[in-house]
């Protein structure tokens, strides 16, 4: 009976602590799906642009999107000059009419601070978006990947990683106990 009562009590545990950890996942993916946005403001006919993520550290991949006030307009560009970026930059069909956009990688050598690229639309309009570049955190570890990798800080990754390894934890105690017939 006392088997019986250990194996339940172990089972809940960690049906409870897997469902701990999907909720930590869950919030993980939340906060790490929902890229910050930087858009013009606008009224309705109006060229709007927007930068993801409008956050990001030098070495990082930046989407710029822009919806021309036309949606015949045949082509759009921008101007990464500010960036570190050539100073034109062809920007590709997106998903509608009008849309256009174009993903690109900034310099390592960008300075952190504040930029305003704009972005030129073929029906005449023009727009510019607000990116904002950050030191890249500083922690004495090693400098690894070729740029593709993450530097973007605050993610939620480490609240999942830490739900994981308490998991692994309980659930290798639990094992361990019960393999050397110590249980209660």
């Amino acid at each position: 009976m006392r088997l019986m009562r250990l194996f339940a009590a172990s089972f809940w545990l960690s049906i409870g602590l897997a469902g701990l950890a999907a909720v930590g996942l869950g919030a993980a993916a939340i906060a790490t799906s929902a890229p910050a946005l930087a858009a013009t403001a606008s009224s309705p006919g109006d060229t709007v642009a927007s930068v993801v993520p409008s956050r990001v550290t030098p070495g990082t991949r930046v989407t710029f999107a822009v919806a021309c006030a036309n949606p015949d307009s045949s082509s759009a560009t921008l101007f990464g000059q500010t960036l570190g970026l050539p100073e034109r930059i062809p920007m590709e069909n997106g998903a509608a009419s009008g849309d256009f956009v174009i993903t690109v990688t900034l310099p390592v050598s960008i300075v952190p601070g504040t930029f305003h690229p704009q972005i030129d639309c073929s029906d005449g309009t023009s727009t510019s978006v607000t990116l904002h570049v950050t030191r890249l955190p500083r922690g004495g570890g090693a400098e690894t990947g070729d740029g593709t990798t993450s530097t973007t800080t605050n993610t939620g990754l480490a609240v999942g990683g830490l739900v994981l390894i308490a998991v692994g934890a309980v659930a290798g105690g639990i094992a361990l106990r019960r393999r050397s017939g110590n249980g209660p």
